[in-house]
């Protein structure tokens, strides 16, 4: 799905990390320890590469915090000093890895609710999609609501993600019920046929979003 409205790319915070290895469905982010203060599961993240290809914009489902041999070895220690442990922390061999679902991308200077025509490549910057009025315009259309409900086969937690997501923006939004109102009419829409994966999903919308009376009357829960 498109959506008509033309974008000036605004001004970018730093990078939360930058991409691991891709494909066309999603990707995943490697970055350090001191980046980790930022996303979160659920949060709209963009590709953004540096020469300018299409932007990819994705919401993060999953956080790995892998091993490796040192942290092996500290977990044996019996009390291991905090210094070791903070340096290993900002030292690590390995990057923590956050999984991306796509969920659209910019090409022209136009919004698409859709998968990239091509996935971002290794290294490109990824950041938070902070900018009020670029967070507006992507989540004004909900036609990617649609890819997070398809992404049960993929392992992704659809339910939990999507609540994570529309609390998060909400919030960002600064907490409009229109919009709250409006996702919970197509969610219902959506899994209209699916009524075991649609209450539960009312129920989590309304204690995610406390003190919506008006849009729980609406979802009916």
């Amino acid at each position: 799905m498109m959506s008509d409205i033309g974008i000036g790319w605004p001004m970018a915070e730093a990078p939360v990390g930058r991409v691991l290895r891709a494909g066309t469905a999603g990707f995943i982010i490697g970055c350090q320890v001191q980046q980790l203060s930022g996303p979160s599961f659920g949060c709209l993240v963009k590709a953004q590469p540096v020469d300018e290809r299409e932007a990819i914009f994705g919401l993060i489902y999953d956080m790995n915090v892998a091993d490796d041999p040192l942290v092996r070895r500290l977990i044996l220690a019996e009390s291991p000093r905090e210094e070791v442990i903070n340096d290993q922390r900002q030292n690590r061999l390995l990057p923590i890895e956050m999984s991306v679902l796509c969920v659209g991308y910019c090409l022209n200077g136009r919004f698409y609710h859709g998968l990239p025509p091509r996935p971002p490549l290794n290294l490109d910057p990824v950041h938070l999609c902070h900018d009020i009025p670029e967070l507006i315009r992507f989540t004004d259309h909900l036609g990617y609501l649609r890819l997070i409900l398809r992404a049960a086969d993929g392992g992704v937690p659809v339910d939990q993600l999507l609540v994570a997501h529309v609390q998060d923006v909400f919030q960002l939004r600064g907490h409009d019920v229109d919009w709250a109102a409006t996702v919970i009419n197509e969610v219902i829409e959506l899994l209209r046929s699916d009524y075991d994966t649609l209450v539960p999903v009312l129920e989590a919308l309304g204690e995610a979003l406390p003190g919506l009376a008006d849009v729980a009357a609406v979802g009916g829960f």
